[in-house]
């Protein structure tokens, strides 16, 4: 089996791993395509289109993503979407190009078998955490392929490496974190390596392009003083939450979630009590073998351990993330070893060569095992989306637009999950009680803990303008805070939706009608 493919590489056959890759990739696209039809966008999809919707220039971008902690290119590459449609969807299938270009590359120039390029182009990640759900993640794990992809000509088209780490800076903080160790690596090479004599300008101009991208990147995920997001810094040592980070990390590498409605972010595994108990083991396992295993090749252990150690410092002291942050735990155990596969190894002595090439021998037995749960894992999660509401937002939407309620004003609570019935809706604003104020997306402020509750002085303003108003009310505030006796005569319920998989984002939609309700509001 032809593992990797060079220039010297024969045409023929070269054709004919490019129609693999193209036959991969669009079994890709049905499958990973399938899921995003069925999938409804939820608040964490929705609030980069509504900033890029209501972004009137590339600098309007840069201060509406102030309290996001994400770049700026996820955003820069919505904006031209909200010229041309008013549809946020059109993301989903834009996040989805972008994952099948990342497809492609995998399938047609990762230097390992057919099979495995299979495994990884249909695992749980590429299928639907990236694939299916339109976040930013996808623009880092395609910059990051196609580094890989060019890595063996870095001598050649430095300039090329260092524009795909710059995007991946640009695409989010986790991808960030992996271009940083990448440059290192790169930067490490070119001080013990010199470059091609013709190419040194090139190769150092590479490293200043990749660096200023990580530079611009950490500047614009710098949050404001009044952030109310991830607050605070955890730098002492707290055993729960390293054990919290460390089976996060076993997790990654074996995402395999339950079956039914909720199955998004759960852990099948985790049904098991030894699982459950000691997964946490498994990171430092992990991490020792996969580093013995790249032992022969310094720079690919160096950019692995770099990585790795980064993210989970990352994981630990700011945000211990989800699922979809702590995949690119496992993309950066990918990319490690497909660097690898294309540095020659060096020679090490006595029992350092003899643990090395054993861990080789036993990643290559265990890595078959773990793309098998990435497949999985990307079945029963697509079967997930396919049989299961994952949010309720496009259904109400769809239901106030049926009974001529669009145009109405209207109050969200909570923010975060009135956000996505908003960006549906394509109302350019709503009253946030959140922060008592108008808007479409989330501000992350401090200002929005303070919290009115909805059915007091937001519906005393509401019945001062004198305007029948749409009370979008979620799962969450009808539990703990439902409809007072004396205002639910007052309110008409115009429906409910559920959700099955992010059931925060299940609602409940009222009319209120300021004609009979002000004089309930003042007895």
């Amino acid at each position: 089996m032809q593992d990797g493919l060079d220039i010297k590489t024969p045409r023929r056959l070269r054709s004919r791993e490019t129609l693999f890759a193209l036959s991969v990739t669009l079994i890709f696209l049905l499958y990973a395509g399938f899921a995003t039809f069925h999938h409804e966008m939820w608040r964490d999809e929705m609030g980069p289109w509504l900033i890029a919707r209501d972004s009137h220039s590339l600098f309007d971008i840069f201060h509406n993503i102030r309290y996001d902690g994400h770049p700026s290119l996820w955003y820069i590459l919505i904006w031209p979407l909200t010229v041309f449609t008013t549809n946020p969807e059109s993301i989903q299938w834009l996040n989805l190009g972008i994952t099948t270009g990342a497809v492609f590359l995998i399938a047609r120039n990762a230097p390992v078998s057919r099979w495995v390029r299979i495994a990884v182009a249909m695992g749980y990640y590429p299928v639907y955490e990236y694939g299916s759900v339109a976040r930013n993640y996808s623009l880092g794990l395609l910059a990051l392929v196609a580094f890989c992809t060019l890595f063996p000509y870095r001598r050649e088209r430095p300039l090329l490496l260092g524009i795909m780490l710059l995007v991946a800076a640009n695409s989010s903080m986790l991808a960030c974190l992996l271009a940083i160790a990448a440059l290192l690596m790169l930067a490490i090479e070119a001080v013990t390596l010199r470059p091609l004599p013709a190419k040194i300008t090139q190769s150092w101009c590479g490293v200043g392009i990749a660096a200023a991208g990580i530079a611009f990147a950490i500047w614009q995920m710098i949050p404001p003083h009044d952030s109310g997001y991830a607050m605070g810094w955890h730098f002492s040592y707290d055993p729960v939450r390293l054990v919290k980070v460390l089976k996060n990390m076993t997790a990654a590498y074996l995402p395999l979630p339950n079956t039914g409605p909720g199955f998004w972010e759960t852990e099948f595994l985790a049904a098991f009590s030894p699982y459950r108990n000691f997964s946490w083991v498994g990171a430092p396992l992990l991490l020792i073998t996969v580093s013995l295993a790249l032992l022969r090749r310094p720079l690919a252990l160096f950019y692995y351990l770099c990585g790795s150690l980064g993210l989970l410092a990352f994981f630990y002291v700011k945000h211990v993330g989800y699922l979809r942050h702590h995949g690119f735990l496992f993309v950066c155990c990918g990319t490690a070893l497909w660097l690898a596969r294309t540095m020659q190894p060096v020679t090490l002595p006595g029992l350092l060569g003899v643990a090395a090439q054993r861990s080789e021998r036993a990643v290559a037995l265990l890595f078959p095992v773990i793309l098998a749960v990435h497949l999985a894992g990307a079945l029963i999660a697509v079967a997930g989306e396919y049989k299961y509401t994952f949010s309720a937002a496009k259904a109400t939407a769809d239901m106030i637009r049926e009974r001529g309620l669009d145009k109405l004003p209207l109050i969200a609570d909570l923010d975060v999950s009135g956000m996505p019935v908003v960006g549906y809706l394509n109302k350019r604003s709503a009253y946030y009680p959140c922060g008592d104020r108008y808007g479409s997306y989330v501000v992350w402020d401090t200002a929005r803990m303070q919290h009115s509750i909805i059915w007091g002085e937001p519906l005393q303003m509401a019945a001062k303008s004198g305007s029948p108003t749409v009370v979008l009310v979620d799962d969450f505030v009808m539990k703990k805070f439902p409809p007072p006796a004396e205002l639910q005569p007052k309110l008409q319920l115009i429906g409910c939706r559920n959700a099955e998989i992010a059931t925060e984002e299940s609602y409940c939609v009222y009319l209120f009608d300021p004609d009979h309700a002000m004089k309930a509001l003042q007895q």
